[in-house]
């Protein structure tokens, strides 16, 4: 078998973050084996390179399941049901190429227990998402969090209020110092004939305006919180009802009657820190914990997608004919129905999660739709899913089934201009017609006369 994948650079695998190498598979390349000379017992005998899997558990993982030969792309997973698993840390200099999932590669058995592991805790996987709480995550497990025990919130709000202000000062000084400096380089330009030593006055002026010693240097949110309040670690953070977050204790709080593992309140607050947001996580142990209930509804557009069936064909290669049905028909309780089971099993973007468990008035506006894949061309039709509140809408990634690029939504307009994804040669489009679906349980689709 071949990987049908973008080919990019090789890259050391302690130069990505987690987030970036969950779920990927990664081809090790013959003249890496060196780096792997500590598990080389363990490591079943390959000719040629290793085609791995990287995912999360509580730490990062590679898993080795099978070969692969780096120049041809050619592999094949191994035989045996027992997989060799290291830490991504144990080799942070290993170079490897990344590979995106695609329908065929999750057909392996381990990839889907992984899938489905994940899957299973999307409310916890879903907070992995938060690029804010990166800062607060310990390096090796990044689902263990780094908190304050509220205990004293005047202290907090002082020191937030205290960063902010200063950031505002800081601001504003660096406003006029600009603003000096541009009217004294206007003056300047205006009187030649000025003293020198007038200019040289001007800009020492401008320059104590930048090192304003009241205003610098600005203080460490993190750190002046953690020589104010007690510091514990948290795992499983995930979204809440009402807008809250919760998550469990590592370790017992002295002083209470909460032991290891037990579920408590969490406040997120975010502030600016070197021009980067990062979230501050708070312990409230006297607060009720939320509930992680889901509830929504099928969107009530103005008017629903049409229901047309698209026929193209390629008349240079008669190899591609296919037919897209897109649209919905009227309210379309299967579709709802499956998209309902696949957020009950966690089969949806993690990020969606987030709004789901913490807004109450969420709906979902859904379609069959058209996309093509941005790196192979692939034509195929996937639901269209938009997750709306009154605030705010988010819509799913899709990526190609073929190679697991992402795939770019083909508007109905656009649709008679695409080229075949075989020859690349202009797709001949028959006239459109309308489908509805059936009333049997296969989901079979039929076209009106």
């Amino acid at each position: 078998m071949k990987l049908n994948a973008k080919r990019i650079k090789r890259h050391m695998v302690r130069t990505y973050d987690f987030w970036q190498m969950n779920l990927r598979l990664l081809v090790i390349a013959e003249d890496q084996k060196k780096l792997l000379e500590d598990f080389s017992a363990k490591l079943p005998p390959s000719d040629s390179g290793y085609l791995a899997f990287s995912y999360l558990d509580k730490d990062l993982r590679i898993a080795f399941l099978g070969t692969v030969d780096d120049e041809s792309d050619e592999y094949e997973f191994f035989d045996s049901k027992e997989i060799v698993s290291i830490p991504a840390s144990a080799v942070p200099n290993l170079l490897v190429r990344i590979v995106k999932l695609n329908e065929e590669l999750t057909e392996n058995a381990f990839i889907q227990q992984v899938l489905q592991e994940q899957a299973n805790n999307a409310l916890a996987m879903c907070t992995l998402t938060i690029r804010a709480l990166d800062s607060r995550r310990d390096p090796q497990q990044p689902g263990r969090l780094r908190a304050f025990l509220i205990e004293d919130e005047d202290k907090i709000n002082e020191l937030i209020e205290l960063q902010a202000l200063r950031r505002s000062a800081l601001e504003e000084a660096e406003e006029k110092a600009a603003a000096a400096s541009k009217k004294a380089k206007k003056t300047k330009k205006k009187d030649s004939d000025r003293a020198e030593e007038d200019t040289e006055e001007d800009d020492e002026e401008t320059e104590e305006t930048y090192e304003d010693k009241s205003l610098s240097p600005e203080i460490n949110i993190a750190e002046e919180l953690a020589k104010a309040l007690q510091e514990l670690w948290v795992y499983d953070l995930t979204p809440a009802n009402n807008s809250s977050w919760r998550a469990k204790l590592e370790a017992d709080l002295s002083g209470s009657k909460l032991k290891a593992g037990d579920l408590v309140h969490v406040d997120l607050r975010f502030v600016e820190q070197e021009g980067e947001e990062i979230a501050l996580v708070f312990v409230d142990p006297e607060a009720e914990v939320e509930d992680v209930k889901i509830e929504v509804s099928s969107y009530r557009a103005t008017r629903l997608p049409w229901r047309k069936a698209y026929e193209l064909e390629c008349l240079a290669n008669h190899d591609f004919h296919e037919t897209y049905y897109l649209g919905r028909n009227g309210e379309d309780s299967k579709l709802f129905n499956k998209i309902v089971a696949d957020i009950r099993y966690g089969r949806l973007d993690p990020a969606m999660y987030l709004d789901m468990v913490q807004k109450d008035d969420v709906s979902m506006d859904f379609s069959r739709e058209l996309y093509r894949c941005r790196h192979c061309g692939d034509l195929h039709v996937t639901r269209r899913l938009r997750l709306v509140t009154e605030e705010s809408s988010m819509s799913e990634p899709y990526y190609c089934p073929k190679c697991g690029e992402r795939s770019s939504h083909v508007k109905r307009v656009h649709i008679a201009s695409l080229n075949c994804p075989e020859c690349h040669r202009p797709l001949d489009m028959k006239p459109e017609k309308v489908w509805y679906a059936s009333e049997d349980e296969d989901d079979s689709i039929l076209l009106e006369d």
